[in-house]
This record gives C-alpha cells, structure tokens and sequence, in this order.
C-alpha cells in the first residue's frame, strides 16, 4: 500500500499530478484556506513552453525562476531557520534549515521547494528538512513541485517535434541551438547520416536523457521516496506539472 494518495477534491488546477501524505489534504483544506488560494494562483498562471524545455537547465533554469517569482509575489519567501540542543546551557548540536518558500498563517507555518530539473538526491535533503522543522513545530506541512510523469514521458515527444522542425540539420547548427557536451556532439555526429526518422529518433533519445534522465528529480523519483517513508512524520503535499501545462 502506497504512503501517498490522490483526493480529485483539492488543489483542483488543470494540468498538475497532486498528491498528499499523511492527512495533508485535509489540513491545506480545512486549516491554510490562505495557503491553497495562493496555490492555485500560482498554478493557473504557470505555463511552460517546448523552447524553454529544450534550452532549460537545472534548478535555476527559466522555468524555476518563473514559479519562484510568481510564489514570491504572494510572500513566499525564502528563509534561514537556526535550531540548536542545549544541555544545561550548553550547546550540543546546531543545524541551520533553508527553505526557498516559505510562508507563515495563522495555524502554522508551511515550506515549499521546487526541483525542476536536479539531480534526485535533492529530494532526500527537501524532505529531510521538512521533517527536522515539523519536529521542532517550525513547519506544519511540506510542498514540493516537480516535473509530473506525463510531461517526463513528453519530454522526448517535445524534442521530436523540434528536431522535426529544424531537419535537415548539421552537428554544427543543433550545436547552436544546444548546450552539447563533447561526448554528446560526437555521438549525434554519427546520427546526423540516419535517414530522418531513425535520426530525429535516435538524436531526441540522447538529447532527452542527457538532460531530463531518470536520474533526475521527478514525480517517480519523489513517490518512491515517500514510499519509504522519507520525510515523515511530516505531512507533504506533492505536486507534479504535468504535459497539459506545455504552451504553443
């Protein structure tokens, strides 16, 4: 039985892969009405476009600024949380917790990262420090946003679509368009020959998991996470973008 559940009643926007842990739609619902309007704000205003997928980075890419901007507008701000264990007066332990987003409410407090494009041990250190705050009774609830399983399986359809677009094409010209590795631009170098749709198929493959591999963070990534009950006791509410969200 999975840690994590779908409830179609809460955070209803079109497009996203939204799941909760651990009764946390019930309490975004019942106790932070403040919080899930903010939510759905943000939502409903981000799109992506197929040329910021294909020329996006990592975490501090075009489309991770976009959401952090628009969260940032309704005051989820980053912050620095310093906890220290004292024992008559001395000090044990400290540890210093960061949190991109973060917003306080009348019945407590929530914490919001985005991993959009990272390698997936981020998730490990995001859910860590959710637990470690909701401990120490600084953090109600967790939210990460990151790329949804059907934009993942996307991915490779959007770079299809480009290549489509610019075919017949050279090493030199795709290396205009793309940050390519050495190695990459040597491999797509013997791919180029192909006849077009064993090329366009073979280049998008590579180009596709070079940058949006399994190894980075996505819903599968996170879910198998929570799985193993990574982050808990603290309530999390997941939120994948899902391809719908994709703009001409």
């Amino acid at each position: 039985m999975s840690n994590y559940y779908k409830n179609p009643e809460v955070l209803t926007v079109f497009g996203y892969e939204v799941y909760f842990t651990r009764f946390a739609d019930s309490i975004i619902k019942d106790h932070f009405q403040d919080a899930l309007s903010d939510l759905e704000k943000v939502l409903e205003e981000f799109q992506i476009t197929e040329t910021q997928l294909i020329s996006a980075g990592g975490g501090l890419s075009s489309i991770t600024q976009n959401l952090r901007d628009k969260l940032y507008e309704h005051n989820w701000e980053k912050i620095n949380i310093e906890s220290e264990h004292k024992v008559r007066e001395k000090v044990l332990t400290s540890e210093s917790h960061e949190i991109d987003h973060y917003k306080e409410f009348g019945k407590g407090n929530i914490g919001l990262e985005i991993e959009w494009n990272n390698k997936d041990p981020f998730f490990d250190r995001d859910l860590e420090n959710f637990r470690k705050l909701h401990q120490l009774g600084e953090l109600t609830l967790g939210i990460i946003i990151t790329r949804g399983e059907s934009l993942q399986q996307e991915l490779i359809e959007v770079y299809k679509r480009f290549l489509n677009d610019i075919y017949p094409y050279s090493i030199e010209q795709l290396s205009e368009k793309l940050s390519l590795s050495q190695k990459a631009s040597a491999r797509i170098s013997n791919m180029v020959s192909f006849d077009r749709e064993e090329s366009v198929a073979a280049i998008a493959r590579l180009l596709c998991s070079s940058k949006y591999g399994t190894s980075t963070t996505h819903m599968q990534k996170l879910t198998t996470r929570m799985d193993r009950g990574v982050g808990d006791p603290c309530p999390c509410v997941l939120i994948g973008i899902g391809k719908e969200r994709i703009s001409a």
